[in-house]
């Protein structure tokens, strides 16, 4: 039996959100691992919420290329599901060597996803809270495990967040005086 799970959030964006530099973050990766010394890797996910959906939705897909993809936002955003998942599955046959190893639905090819969204309107942006409560029904849905405790993994501080931010901002500044 699992009690705590430990999670790497991949994204300095999401920690420029928690300590207050930006907007908090409406779409993040994040891996689990089964200890804190990182030895086993349990899964990545991306969890977005609807406000990032929304967004993806009404500014980035192309009616006619990604028609289906739509489809599937609009239902989730119309829909009364509070969380759903969205799977990318092996497109070719090196990709079949990236399949996630622990539970998911096949598809027709019997092929697991290579890798896994978390659709969510359990909140509009993310914060510790929120990454904790994903990842407890992420570990109860594709690993069958009641955890009840959520560590972080590699938490940077206050200064050394603001420092990365503050490093973003000065390329932009040089990009946008080109």
């Amino acid at each position: 039996m699992l009690d705590t799970v430990y999670v790497h959030i991949r994204h300095m964006n999401f920690w420029f959100g928690e300590y207050g530099l930006c907007d908090k973050s409406c779409n993040d990766e994040i891996t689990i691992y089964s200890d804190a010394n990182r030895t086993n890797k349990m899964g990545c996910f991306d969890i977005l919420t609807h406000i990032s959906l929304a967004y993806l939705y009404n500014n980035e897909l192309d009616l006619e290329e990604d028609y289906d993809y739509k489809k599937e936002i609009e239902g989730f955003l119309r829909g009364d599901s509070q969380v759903v998942y969205d799977y990318i599955y092996p497109r070719d046959d090196e990709s079949l060597l990236y399949q996630v190893n622990h539970f998911a639905p096949l598809n027709k090819n019997n092929h697991k996803p290579t890798y896994i969204y978390m659709w969510t309107k359990l909140s509009d942006e993310l914060d510790i809270n929120e990454i904790k409560k994903c990842v407890k029904i992420l570990v109860k849905e594709f690993f069958f495990e009641d955890v009840s405790n959520v560590q972080f993994l590699d938490n940077p501080t206050y200064d050394e967040t603001k420092n990365a931010y503050d490093e973003i901002i000065d390329i932009f500044k040089d990009e946008k005086e080109r």
